[in-house]
């Protein structure tokens, strides 16, 4: 199968690379030295985007406010079933433009890594999928390609839950922010519980700033999760905090996880 690949990010890249091993390959992105980069006997650099008729499938690893315009594009240059596949983090945005597709005789899928390219093995990974027109062959389709254990999702769940995620990124970049001045402190201070929460707001340092930028400002649920985090946050008392806290004390293990801290 020739499959297109364009944006080499990391998700680019890991995904280059691992298709490339059982498919033919090419790779597009507006930056030419990323391409050269990875560009090799079995990934193929392509200079433009103006003849894409021998593609079977394109996957798009490209910032989520890129991707309508993108789709757009390949529309009017791919042939007919032929496949687009978009990987954003957010689906509310993309979600309109992939299910134009299936009218003009294009396959349409749209699925989320629920993983970074530090993963190493993908088979490890897992990923959700967002029905664009038959959920069934989209997933049979991603199977075909992927490893990876496959999750059908739908796209208000998703979006809420990747809503905490770009939470999540806000609060470990805001608390490095605003505890700067006192880094040294907290190392020489360091308990195990600071020690954890800067090995996790660290590894999201990682995280391109135009993705997790993105992750607020695409998802139309973030404002409502903000909300209700400040709502917790401004009243500073812990007996109410932790009274509201109940599904989660079926599926955490409070205990367990206290005792992992000293593990490592």
């Amino acid at each position: 199968m020739e499959i297109l690949i364009i944006g080499v990010g990391e998700m680019g890249k890991l995904f280059s690379s691992y298709l490339s091993e059982e498919h033919q390959v090419a790779i597009y992105d507006l930056d030419r030295r990323k391409v050269e980069e990875i560009a090799d006997e079995r990934i193929k650099p392509l200079s433009d985007l103006s003849d894409l008729k021998d593609f079977e499938s394109a996957l798009l690893c490209v910032p989520i406010s890129k991707v309508p315009g993108l789709v757009e594009e390949l529309s009017g240059k791919m042939r007919k079933g032929s496949v687009i596949m978009e990987i954003s983090s957010v689906k509310s945005p993309v979600i309109e433009s992939m299910r134009k597709l299936p009218s003009i005789g294009i396959k349409g899928i749209s699925f989320h890594p629920l993983f970074g390219p530090g993963i190493g093995d993908i088979r490890n990974g897992r990923a959700a999928v967002i029905e664009v027109t038959n959920i069934e062959d989209e997933i049979s389709y991603l199977s075909s390609l992927f490893p990876f254990e496959l999750i059908p999702m739908s796209l208000e769940d998703h979006d809420r839950a990747m809503a905490w995620l770009g939470l999540i990124h806000l609060i470990t970049n805001s608390f490095l922010s605003s505890s700067d001045d006192d880094s040294d402190l907290l190392r020489s201070a360091s308990t195990k519980t600071i020690s954890w929460f800067l090995r996790v707001s660290a590894a999201t340092l990682n995280q391109s700033e135009v993705l997790s930028q993105e992750l607020i400002t695409q998802n139309p649920y973030f404002e409502e999760a903000l909300g209700k985090f400040l709502r917790e946050l401004n009243s500073r008392d812990f007996k109410e905090i932790r009274g509201k806290i109940k599904k989660w004390l079926e599926i955490i293990d409070i205990k367990g996880s206290y005792e992992l801290l000293y593990r490592f």
